[in-house]
């Protein structure tokens, strides 16, 4: 056995008796892990679940299912979770699931507990971390596998890309199908009139027109272009703008690190991703499916870091730590691109980014950004301004609509 802690599951989180993450204490129900030395602990168990991908499957009188998975969490895909949940689901009780140590063991089944005791994810997460197993790639990976598995299929995703040609910049609408509640990512004031169409017109599988929009996430305070929030709340009753505490910007809400961001039974998380900016922020989707990541992280690129408080050592450690520990399949959608390309993925930016990818140091990345030598941006001077007042004119206009409002 190895010698980890004597540490009880988080109460909250109930694993099923008859499923045993190795090793099993009978004499005080404690979860433990051996790995892949099971055999001492099979007995007539009726089936094993062998996670590693050289494990040993012998158990003669057990039913095997062999589904490899990495131990960096990471690297997994969130789909995978899909097969290990039928797996558990389908397996003879009782029984085994096996690894090399049994951390990816414990931390599949906590996933598949939460998922089928209705969805709580935080409380897998609380019971991995209570017993060391935890970390951000942990944390996202089991958020992705529960909602990814509960409220994704309940409540499908409307999603729509949208461009700005003027600053190149991206839009993104998401919804709720279902409960038909809307947010918007990264407004432009230019294309306010498009959006409140776009909003109108989306037609979701069960035949009915129309979104009701409510939320406008800025990822920081842009400086090349104007965000749109402010035409948005003339035009949309209730609609409020969002931006982080830390940009120093006006607006409805301001958001916090880990904040949700809900639309019906969806939501968005806020991830900390300073650098470009000392406000920035990435919004990842709560299967982790996707994540909108604004000027922190550019497909095969990144923002540039020398105005507006900018610092590359912080843009290398937001990237990093903060989004490069997202699923591997996780799809990257930027703020901005100018190449034609719409996303790229978690994995290809691991491998494919010129500035951040192939394990560059941190030493590399601060030659590359400091050499770059790029332009003054040509809407700065107008951009933000505004943008410090939610995209009003002028923070006594910001503040007479503010007072309206209320």
């Amino acid at each position: 056995l190895s010698r980890l802690p004597s540490t009880r599951p988080h109460p909250a989180l109930r694993i099923p008796a008859a499923i045993m993450v190795i090793s099993y204490k009978p004499e005080d129900h404690q979860l433990l892990c051996v790995g892949k030395d099971y055999s001492s602990v099979m007995g007539d168990r009726k089936s094993l679940l062998q996670l590693a991908a050289d494990g040993a499957t012998t158990a003669p009188s057990a039913t095997v299912t062999k589904i490899p998975i990495e131990s960096n969490f990471s690297a997994n895909t969130v789909a995978i979770a899909a097969d290990l949940f039928k797996a558990l689901d389908e397996m003879p009780l009782p029984g085994v699931v096996a690894c090399a140590s049994g951390r990816r063991a414990r931390i599949v089944v906590a996933a598949w507990v939460a998922a089928r005791k209705g969805g709580n994810a935080d409380e897998a997460v609380a019971h991995l971390e209570s017993i060391g197993n935890g970390g951000s790639e942990v944390a996202h990976w089991v958020h992705g596998a529960v909602a990814a598995n509960t409220v994704a299929k309940t409540n499908p995703l409307v999603f729509r890309q949208l461009f700005e040609k003027e600053s190149s910049t991206y839009s993104y609408l998401l919804a709720d199908s279902v409960e038909r509640e809307a947010i918007i990512i990264d407004p432009v004031d230019l294309t306010v009139d498009r959006d409140v169409a776009v909003v109108a017109n989306v037609v979701t599988n069960d035949g009915k027109a129309g979104l009701k929009l409510t939320k406008g996430l800025n990822t920081h305070c842009h400086a090349d272009h104007i965000t749109g929030t402010a035409g948005l709340k003339d035009k949309v009753p209730g609609f409020k703008s969002h931006i982080a505490a830390a940009s120093g910007a006006k607006a409805d809400v301001h958001m916090q690190p880990g904040d949700r961001i809900s639309f019906g039974k969806r939501f968005v998380q806020v991830i900390p991703t300073p650098g470009h900016t000392d406000g920035c922020v990435s919004f990842v989707l709560d299967d982790r499916s996707v994540v909108f990541t604004g000027d922190a992280l550019l497909i095969k690129g990144c923002g540039r870091t020398d105005f507006q408080q900018g610092s590359a050592t912080t843009l290398y450690n937001s990237v990093k730590e903060r989004i490069f520990t997202l699923p591997a399949s996780t799809i990257v959608y930027p703020g901005h691109d100018y190449h034609g390309r719409t996303s790229s993925s978690i994995v290809e930016e691991r491998v494919n980014n010129a500035r951040l990818g192939q394990d560059k140091t941190e030493e590399q990345f601060l030659g590359i950004m400091a050499t770059l030598n790029l332009p003054y941006p040509k809407k700065i001077d107008a951009s933000l301004p505004a943008n410090l007042v939610d995209g009003y004119p002028s923070e006594a206009e910001w503040s007479l609509a503010a007072a309206k409002a209320a």
